[in-house]
């Protein structure tokens, strides 16, 4: 049975946030606006970093309806960097990269209003300038985010960060506290930082918190059983589904395995032998089981609390991304008679299952403006829909496709880790068992 990973801790002591909040009935002043953040505040779609999504990203879409001045991102041309993934092949379903690289646009621009840093976590924002890491493209070495936010004078600022915190458990298959999930002590002391530089300046804040990372497609695309490719429905024996073989023996209805098992799938692994399979299990890092979902939900619900709290003490606005997701993630989106879901192919995810498309961030950026708006008593007007859903449209919602065995590449999942800043499987695997020995000698 896979461990839980989790330390028992206290959580740190209370330390207010002393920013007087916004006097009621004060619009939002978006003169000078500053986003902060990860990939989700990037634009980040289908692995990559470039312009298709970067010119729709929600931060983008704010400032087109409601700031003034120019609004900097550190764009990117097509494809992107690394290259975006796109649908190679709908049967096999294969999503690979497409072909070449993009490479930065305006990297001489004086600052940078989108500071959203793929793959950055809280303690991130803080710390890295962007000197020999992946966050150079944005930070340049010109100081953290947090930093370059505050050197702008910002009058608004929305901030979306701590996906990551938790996201890299989920994605990588293997909980590990301290090294996949950020201890809730540590975040709240970071995040805590984070707001109140921010909330020094005097800038209005708009604060979001961190959906159900267990819910999207690259979690929950392939379920836990054999599936008829033809049907796309369980395979029954004596009437009952053919659960999937993880490390543990047979998969339960509760486990999930993720989107990069696709292809140890497509060669047999994880499919008992007498049904066509090699009876090898699926690697640990390709399923969460049950306790593993457990913990990462707990944590994100702590961390949660503490956004929640943080934009309490300084009145920010709250953009509740987490009932948002699971909102559609249970009834999807109906848009013009059309309906769109959370699920590969619905047309609110890209083809990595973890970002948006460019539509699923229009979703986004008018949930930012309900938000600001209920908050600062405002009346930003509401992204229009129409330029994202045509073409948008999942191409599940007209074809049955057969993703039960996904096959996400080589080359594409290393994109992906690139993105979310993972460690590759290896690595995290030599951590576990570092960490199963401290434990238990005996455990390996």
């Amino acid at each position: 049975m896979k461990l839980h990973f989790l330390h028992r801790f206290a959580l740190v002591a209370f330390i207010p946030v002393m920013i007087a909040s916004a006097p009621a009935g004060a619009e939002a002043d978006l003169t000078r606006y500053v986003a902060l953040g990860d990939s989700l505040t990037a634009g980040v779609i289908s692995a990559s970093v470039g312009e298709r999504g970067q010119l729709a990203s929600y931060p983008r879409q704010l400032h087109d309806r409601a700031g003034s001045g120019s609004f900097a991102q550190p764009l990117v041309s097509d494809p992107g960097i690394p290259a975006r993934l796109t649908l190679k092949s709908l049967s096999p379903l294969i999503i690979s990269p497409e072909p070449g690289s993009g490479s930065p646009i305006n990297l001489a621009a004086p600052s940078y209003q989108n500071l959203g840093v793929s793959g950055a976590r809280v303690h991130d924002t803080l710390t890295n300038r962007g000197v020999g890491s992946s966050h150079a493209l944005v930070l340049r070495g010109l100081g953290t985010a947090v930093e370059q936010a505050v050197a702008q004078s910002p009058t608004f600022v929305t901030l979306w960060i701590g996906n990551n915190d938790v996201l890299g458990a989920a994605t990588s298959g293997i909980v590990l506290e301290g090294v996949t999930l950020t201890p809730l002590e540590s975040f709240e002391a970071d995040f805590r930082a984070v707001v109140g530089a921010l909330a020094a300046t005097g800038a209005d804040l708009a604060l979001a918190n961190i959906p159900n990372v267990t819910a999207i497609p690259f979690v929950s695309t392939i379920p836990p059983v054999l599936v008829d490719p033809a049907t796309q429905r369980p395979i029954l024996i004596a009437g009952r589904p053919v659960p999937l073989l993880g490390p543990d023996g047979p998969l339960v209805s509760t486990d999930r395995v993720l989107l990069p098992a696709g292809a140890a799938l497509a060669g047999g692994d994880g499919i008992p032998v007498e049904l066509g399979g090699n009876g090898r299990p699926l690697d640990d890092t390709l399923v969460l089981d049950t306790e593993e979902l457990t913990a990462i939900r707990e944590r994100t619900d702590a961390f949660n609390a503490v956004i929640h709290a943080v934009a309490n003490e300084t009145g920010a606005a709250v953009i509740n991304a987490n009932r948002v997701f699971d909102r559609i993630a249970d009834r999807g989106l109906n848009v013009g008679g059309v309906p769109y879901t959370a699920e590969l192919f619905g047309g609110l995810f890209s083809f990595d299952g973890v970002h948006p498309s460019p539509f699923g961030y229009a979703v986004i950026a008018n949930e930012f403006i309900r938000a600001i708006n209920a908050k600062f008593d405002d009346s930003i007007r509401l992204v229009s829909y129409v330029p994202f859903v045509q073409g948008a449209g999942g191409i599940g919602s007209s074809l049955l496709i057969d993703t039960s065995k996904p096959i996400l590449t080589r080359r594409a999942q290393r994109n992906l880790r690139r993105i979310l800043d993972v460690a590759p499987p290896r690595r995290l695997v030599r951590l576990k068992r570092r960490w199963l020995a401290q434990q238990d000698p005996a455990a390996d």
